[in-house]
């Protein structure tokens, strides 16, 4: 039986537990923890900061990202977390991210992270 890898993504002030999925780039993310970063905002959906995750080629996925979400954006070298509903409540497109978990706890705590904030990324206990 598999043991579900998780991440924590802690602040200052906000703990997020992610539930990694058995992908590519999610095995090599475990690989690097821990990590530091400084977390970007976007718009209070969406906190982001780069990683990178250099080995790591998949397709994009090809269905709609979703509050909870947790996905890496190749282009901008980045682990996403999608707090809440887009802007305008449509789905994402999730062309450009690879899903690579999904938060099991402390989703609320976004709305707590400040632009710039350093982040630790580290296995959960």
């Amino acid at each position: 039986m598999r043991v579900a890898k998780r991440m924590v993504v802690r602040g200052e002030e906000v703990e997020i537990t992610v539930e990694l999925e058995e992908r590519p780039v999610a095995d090599e993310m475990w690989e690097r923890l821990p990590m530091k970063s400084k977390a970007r905002l976007r718009g209070g959906d969406e906190v982001h900061f780069p990683i990178l995750v250099p080995e790591a080629v998949e397709p994009s996925d090809r269905y709609g990202i979703e509050a909870g979400d947790v996905a890496y954006w190749p282009e901008g070298n980045s682990l996403c977390i999608f707090c809440g509903p887009a802007a305008d409540d449509s789905p994402r497109d999730a062309e450009d991210f690879t899903k690579v978990g999904r938060v099991v706890e402390g989703l609320e705590g976004c709305a707590s992270v400040r632009a710039n904030e350093e982040l630790r990324i580290e296995a959960a206990q």
